[in-house]
């Protein structure tokens, strides 16, 4: 039975005991009794707080920014692009970020979170377990082959220059490297490695990575796999002279 066949039963119903009020039927209550899902005023899902929609909105102004900086450029993001992009109007995003600037350093700490959260998870995986300097130049080159390096690099250049974004964002880039070398030299504390050796493969992994992205644009990334082979066998043929790596390859032999 069709949900307009049991509206015009009820309503027959009604006019026949129109006197009977207390009897009267809706077309909801009569449709779920013939087994008829009838439509709701309402909808079924929970409806969301106003913090939850403000929370969602300002997401999406974040996550706007990110898109328009790794692809525009610092310069070329508009507040008026990200407000486009992200479906708000400029009043609303006015309200959460008064400034482009508000959204820039929002948007570099929102990347250097997500970029954190993935490094710790990452220093924790199988392939850590098994070998991690590898694990840790698979990670590094992640990052800096990625957006985000892309959205770090056109803000830090304009920081250069304008002293409030300096300020504002170096402790979020001062507490993602300290977050993720601590996640990654406890990986290779794991394996037997000292912490002086650990803490100059990163530093130098970080170095050579990094050099790699910043010259991608002028000499493409043709070459990088070859360069990062080439980097594991340099730190293989220097290997860790501590007593707890030096057993640790021995038993895997």
């Amino acid at each position: 039975m069709q949900a307009l066949e049991v509206a015009g039963i009820v309503q027959a119903c009604n006019a026949v005991n129109g006197e009977a009020q207390d009897h009267v039927l809706s077309s909801r209550s009569f449709g779920m009794f013939m087994g008829v899902r009838m439509p709701s005023s309402t909808s079924d899902s929970p409806r969301l707080s106003q913090e939850q929609r403000s929370g969602a909105m300002r997401e999406r102004l974040i996550r706007a920014t990110v898109e328009c900086i790794a692809e525009k450029g610092y310069g070329g993001a508009t507040t008026a692009d990200i407000s486009a992009r992200a479906g708000v109007s400029s009043g609303a995003r006015v309200h959460h970020f008064k400034a482009k600037l508000d959204l820039v350093i929002a948007a570099v700490v929102f990347t250097y979170e997500e970029a954190t959260a993935e490094s710790v998870k990452a220093a924790v995986s199988p392939a850590a377990i098994k070998n991690p300097l590898r694990a840790f130049l698979d990670d590094t080159y992640r990052f800096y082959s990625g957006s985000r390096f892309l959205i770090q690099h056109e803000v830090i250049s304009a920081a250069r220059t304008t002293p409030e974004l300096m300020h504002a964002t170096r402790p979020a880039a001062n507490a993602f490297r300290a977050a993720v070398n601590a996640a990654w030299m406890q990986a290779f504390e794991r394996a037997g490695h000292s912490a002086a050796w650990a803490d100059m493969a990163m530093e130098l992994t970080v170095v050579l990575v990094r050099g790699l992205a910043l010259g991608s644009s002028l000499r493409g990334r043709e070459r990088d796999a070859e360069v990062l082979r080439q980097w594991t066998l340099v730190m293989s043929s220097h290997p860790d002279p501590s007593p707890g790596a030096a057993a640790r390859g021995k038993s895997a032999r």
